[in-house]
Order: C-alpha cells, then structure tokens, then sequence
C-alpha cells in the first residue's frame, strides 16, 4: 500500500499541487494553500514541531509516512523533510490510502 501512496505521491507532484522544501511547505501552510501535510519519520524533531505546530494551529491533517530519501524519491527530488499537497482531491485520496495502511496520521482534523 505504500507504493501506491508514494506513486500517487509523484502523480500529484507531476500534476503540480504538490510544494516541497522547507520555505515552500512553510509559505503554503501559513497561506492556507495546504489540504494535506506529509512528513517524513526521519525528520530532525524541532523541524517535526513546527510543522506540526503549524497543521494544528490551521486544522491540515498531517501524516508521518517514509523516509526523507523516499519522500523525495517519490516527486523526483533529493530528500524531503516534508511536503505539502494543495489539491483537496490529492489530498484526500493520499489521506484515505495513509489510513488503509495503518499509516501514520497523527492530526486527524
């Protein structure tokens, strides 16, 4: 189930709604752009904190899933600490496959 979380993951990076780096992820959260936030396991704690901060805060669902290697992979990039996705129907259907696979959503919102 994963790979099809990470394969639909490149779909929508192909599709342009997914940002990805720091300041990138950051600006679409506070802007209210982001349906979806993704963030990677290995991801240094206060980086993990402040994302999370800012997902509570604008009620975005926010799921821990992958590695940064994998995370990146998955939207042909180098390592991602996070990404975010702005399309609602990306967002949704990447929240649903996180849940089918006992994945890690930990802002429910």
């Amino acid at each position: 189930m994963q790979d099809k979380f990470l394969q639909l993951l490149g779909l929508a990076q192909r599709a342009g709604a997914v940002a990805s780096g720091t300041m990138a992820c950051l600006q679409a959260l506070r802007k209210g752009k982001a349906k979806l936030l993704i963030v990677a396991v290995d991801t240094e704690l206060k980086v993990a904190a402040e994302y999370r901060k800012i997902a509570e805060k604008n009620s975005i669902p926010l799921i821990t899933i992958s590695s940064q290697a994998e995370l990146g992979n998955a939207i042909g990039k180098s390592r991602r600490a996070a990404v975010v996705i702005a399309d609602p129907n990306f967002g949704r259907r990447l929240w649903e496959l996180s849940l089918n696979n006992g994945g890690g959503p930990s802002c429910p919102k």
